[in-house]
């Protein structure tokens, strides 16, 4: 199994390139994960785990993160988390939100994931399905289910960006590390820095579109059938228009099947 690792010290100044992400001819990665089941459903298997990228050219995102920026610091607000906004949680920025505003914040939210020139690249494995890998591979794929489709996942992005001009690939930290960590892979392509760079969402609008590219997608998934039969809410309706969007953008990276390094 490919793999990647956390380091601190890198020659690549990890702040400066944040900072200036937006910078003419670079192609810009976002990446998020998410678990589409615990419980199987009568569509899903249990266990279901989806991480998904977003891919724009720099000069397609200045512009959205731009005005998505603008809407956080007329309101007031520290990050879009698709959640948050949605369900307007307890103890959250968003709860004091009305919901008309959430509407317009996760509508404006998606109508960033329908940018044209944008790409939606994606992978999905069950844990079963790993599980009978783990078995087949006979030792050559790590047990832990999350870490070995994560090293997966981000070895086909660095190979999905490989002929891209400059590319950057941007992950949501892990919870209680720091960031910006570069995250050195084996096998990193072309990625600037030679691998995944880890940073905390809040400091980056593009991780924030991520997070709501794999929360339409479940969503869509988990509401369809109230959407059907005509009772899906604004927010369903809204994260359905924005898969629909998806279609001719959605890249799988990664059909589920045995993998072996």
């Amino acid at each position: 199994m490919l793999a990647y690792y956390p380091t601190m010290s890198s020659n690549l100044d990890l702040d400066g390139l944040i900072a200036n992400l937006e910078m003419p001819g670079r192609t810009l990665a976002f990446c998020d994960e998410t678990n589409l089941t615990e419980q199987a459903t009568a569509d899903l298997v249990a266990n279901l785990r989806l991480h998904v990228g977003v891919v724009m050219a720099a000069e397609i995102y200045a512009p959205a993160a731009a005005d998505l920026s603008a809407f956080l610091e007329t309101h007031g607000l520290p990050e879009f988390h698709a959640a948050e906004v949605v369900n307007g949680k307890k103890n959250t920025p968003w709860q004091a939100v009305s919901y008309e505003t959430r509407i317009g914040a996760f509508e404006r939210m998606t109508d960033t994931l329908s940018v044209a020139g944008s790409r939606i690249p994606y992978l999905y494995l069950s844990e079963q399905q790993h599980d009978e890998m783990v078995t087949q591979s006979a030792g050559l794929i790590v047990s832990d289910y999350k870490q070995s489709l994560k090293t997966v996942f981000l070895t086909s992005m660095a190979e999905y960006l490989n002929a891209e001009p400059t590319p950057i690939l941007l992950i949501d930290r892990d919870k209680n590390t720091p960031g910006p960590v570069l995250h050195q892979m084996s096998h990193p392509g072309a990625l600037l820095g030679g691998g995944a760079i880890s940073v905390e969402s809040h400091k980056v609008i593009g991780l924030q579109i991520a997070d709501m590219a794999a929360y339409v997608v479940r969503r869509y998934l988990f509401k369809k059938t109230a959407l059907h039969a005509g009772n899906g809410s604004p927010f369903d309706e809204i994260a359905t228009k924005a898969v629909a969007s998806f279609h001719e953008r959605f890249d799988l990276l990664l059909a589920p099947e045995p993998i072996v390094a």
